[in-house]
């Protein structure tokens, strides 16, 4: 019995996941394309082929966050084949996010303290990720 109900609720996970892998792809498309004609209409806009440097950095805003929802399917596809979070995505995904803040954070707005926060976030991150790395490779070694 107890098999039976815990075969349910991994049924009934694997949907879930599914079914957010579908809508994190139809949102990703979409914020695609949203990308494109913000591009197209920054650049055709005002001065032809000059975009300012608020379009370029709301650019990259956009760009990175597409970029986090494809990381971000790909640690629910990761979790869907092994069953296991894989870390090394997570952090990645963490490390893409913080860089996002800091490509579009205003300096002047901002104060010290947030930006040197910032900077120990992104200093515990990669460190993080370089110690999975490196544990991973001796895993690998000693095998």
């Amino acid at each position: 019995m107890e098999k039976k109900i815990i075969r349910i609720i991994n049924n009934i996970e694997t949907a879930v996941y599914l079914c957010l892998l579908v809508l994190l792809t139809i949102v990703i498309v979409f914020s695609l394309l949203e990308l494109a004609y913000t591009l197209m209409a920054g650049l055709v806009s005002g001065d032809f082929m000059q975009l300012s440097p608020k379009e370029i950095l709301a650019f990259f805003d956009f760009f990175l966050l597409v970029l986090i929802g494809i990381e971000l399917m790909e640690t629910i596809k990761s979790y869907l084949e092994t069953r296991r979070i894989q870390v090394e995505i997570v952090l990645i995904l963490a490390i893409i996010a913080v860089a996002r803040k800091i490509i579009v954070v205003d300096t002047e707005i901002t104060g010290a303290l947030m930006l040197m926060s910032i900077g120990v976030i992104i200093f515990s991150l990669t460190a993080g990720y370089y110690l999975i790395k490196k544990g991973n490779s001796l895993k690998i070694e000693n095998k």
